[in-house]
């Protein structure tokens, strides 16, 4: 019995030290500038180093929330992409804490400048964002500016719970060097699928909400997978219907 008790005592702490290895999701509301001039908003939730959430420029008459993806990289910078509701992202924000604020550069798509932008955190609490998907089949795409890299990927549900993709990529104007796959009979585990391109070409899809984010299983990238020139499935593409 005493054994018994050492045992589930050990267990027990083994599964609180686990637990306090994942931190639990964290909500953020700021207010700000951009380049010292331009009023901003920003709300967003932290969830295992990705980023969810929205921008309002509050010098506009609507005041619409605009979509916000991103990361915390191992530097603990904080790197958020602005999504139009077409996939189109206008600009790269790159921030990190500083005495209690965020502060960093927001970059247009597009444009040779950056400008400063300052965020100091509001007063109440946050509205904490929801990353797992409530759906998956939809139609999924990104785009830097006119110009640059944009990728697209339609996902469809068949009959028999499993689902089909097309996926297709282009480099940055003027190249336009592409990547692309598809696939039938795909199932979908977890909210994930792999695009087996080949033995050394393979991408890890994972579903969230709104969005869905590709990545190489490759360490050489997609090297191996008989693309155009620089061309890639990888991205995080939002969900746009």
């Amino acid at each position: 019995m005493k054994n018994l008790l050492l045992i589930l005592l050990l267990t027990i702490g083994v599964c609180h030290a686990q637990e306090k290895k994942i931190a639990a999701p964290k909500a953020y509301s700021l207010v700000g500038t951009i380049d010292k001039k331009i009023p901003v908003s920003l709300d967003f939730t932290v969830s295992k180093n990705m980023i969810l959430g929205n921008i309002r420029y509050l010098n506009t008459k609507a005041k619409l929330p605009i979509r916000i993806i991103g990361y915390v990289n191992t530097g603990g910078d904080y790197i958020m992409e602005e999504y139009g509701k077409d996939g189109t992202i206008g600009a790269v924000i790159n921030v990190k804490w500083k005495a209690g604020k965020l502060s960093g550069a927001w970059n247009p798509i597009g444009k040779k400048a950056s400008y400063v932008i300052h965020l100091m955190l509001k007063d109440g609490e946050a509205r904490q964002e929801t990353f797992l998907p409530v759906t998956l089949a939809g139609t999924y795409t990104y785009q830097y500016g006119e110009k640059g890299y944009q990728g697209s990927i339609e996902i469809k549900k068949d009959k028999n719970n499993t689902y089909t993709y097309e996926i297709g990529s282009v480099t940055s104007d003027p190249a336009r060097n592409q990547a692309d796959a598809s696939g039938t009979g795909i199932i979908i585990k977890d909210n994930a699928f792999v695009i087996d391109i080949n033995k050394s070409c393979k991408f890890d899809v994972t579903f969230y909400n709104g969005f869905l984010i590709i990545s190489s299983l490759d360490k050489t990238g997609a090297s191996n997978c008989e693309f155009g020139f620089n061309a890639t499935l990888e991205g995080t593409y939002l969900k746009v219907k």
